[in-house]
């Protein structure tokens, strides 16, 4: 129950009255405000109020550890969470989320006894600005951080990701432009990172197993890029995400030529110009150093410059192939062109799904009648499945 809740079970007998000063949990969100009903924040400021009167409280009057603290949908009060992180230094917390409602426009500034709580496993941060003192112990146990919208400079963050040595997610979303952006660490095993813009970026990961990366700034002109070097040191990937502009930014790299190999990806995810010539010379790098890739998502991305027609070679065979997702697309002809590679080079392909209904009689026609490597495949167009013909 609501943790305001849990407190107000101290009337109904005796034995209660001081059960709930040793509940191990303090999750506080606009549920938990009984006198307030609008839940589309004309009132959030009364809110945050009644919030940290409760809060100062329950703290004051609690007796035992508390492994888990959430604040979400109302607005944090930075000189009470500095008070709140120091005595919940001494309560063993474990996971943190303070997420803010989403109308709140201020961003809070996460105080420095932040820094105290050696304790932590779990955090989720939004909408704050993050400041590292000089020397930073570091949080030894962490294993999950997530910051969304958050402003912290290039440094502070290459502190803060370094002194987690058993990190293993990280979520990085909303950072700022024009960053060069260094992840050190060596246990990180799955990664999400969403970029407006981004100069240079660094991934000493060797453990990293599943990635999804976007890129929303829409790149039009040639710029510099590190990505291949980058995607070079992740040998262990099984799964990798790359949507937004990230394609697109692909073909602007130094060379624009993978050179490891990826032997453990089993499933990968490319939003492309299916009509780009320099777009599908990037995915069939992907396709080319992929040997064992078994489910395979493509999907339009938004074109806003000029294409070259997509020439799509028939020396690659996917030989693990089984399953193959289309997402939203307008350029029938291309996409065409895109499936008839990969039935004719797919082998043991089970299925090509399309996740949005293609009604153009002319390419549904077309589509039944390619050739097909696999006898078993079969074409599910918006439920409605088509067999080899």
């Amino acid at each position: 129950m609501p943790v305001r809740e849990a407190v107000r079970t101290c009337c109904l007998s005796r034995n209660w009255r001081f059960a709930w000063s040793s509940i191990p949990e303090l999750v506080y969100d606009e549920r938990s405000n009984s006198i307030l009903e609008d839940t589309n924040g004309a009132n959030l400021v009364e809110n945050s109020v009644h919030m940290v009167e409760f809060v100062d409280k329950f703290l004051a009057r609690h007796d035992g550890s508390i492994h888990k603290f959430v604040i979400s949908d109302l607005e944090p009060c930075s000189e009470a969470l500095n008070q709140w992180m120091e005595v919940l230094s001494r309560k063993g917390i474990e996971e943190m989320r303070i997420t803010p409602h989403p109308l709140c426009r201020n961003k809070w500034k996460v105080p420095s006894t932040f820094c105290n709580l050696q304790s932590l496993r779990e955090v989720e941060f939004e909408k704050c600005m993050i400041e590292l003192p000089q020397v930073l112990k570091g949080f030894k146990l962490l294993k999950s951080l997530k910051l969304e919208w958050v402003t912290i400079n290039e440094g502070n963050l290459t502190k803060l990701i370094s002194g987690c040595p058993v990190l293993e997610n990280l979520s990085l979303f909303g950072l700022m432009h024009d960053m060069n952006i260094t992840i050190n660490a060596p246990r990180l095993k799955e990664l999400h990172m969403i970029c407006w813009d981004f100069n240079h970026v660094s991934l000493r990961t060797p453990a990293l197993v599943r990635a999804c990366l976007s890129l929303s700034t829409n790149i039009l002109t040639p710029c510099k890029s590190n990505m291949t070097d980058m995607f070079d040191r992740l040998p262990n990937l099984e799964s990798l995400c790359l949507n937004g502009r990230l394609t697109r930014y692909l073909t602007y790299a130094y060379g624009a030529k993978l050179s490891g190999r990826f032997n453990h990806l089993e499933k990968l995810y490319l939003e492309i110009n299916f009509a780009c010539k320099k777009e599908a010379a990037v995915a069939r790098q992907f396709f080319q150093h992929a040997p064992n890739l078994e489910e395979l998502t493509v999907k339009e991305a938004f074109v806003a410059y000029a294409t070259e027609p997509a020439n799509w070679e028939q020396n690659i065979v996917f030989r693990h192939l089984k399953f193959l997702k289309i997402h939203y697309f307008e350029n029938h002809k291309s996409v065409l062109m895109f499936v008839k590679f990969l039935l004719e080079n797919a082998p043991v392909l089970e299925k090509i799904q399309f996740e949005h209904e293609v009604k153009d009689i002319e390419f549904n026609k077309i589509l039944v009648q390619l050739k097909r490597a696999s006898s078993k495949v079969e074409i599910v167009n918006a439920g409605i499945i088509t067999p080899r013909g």
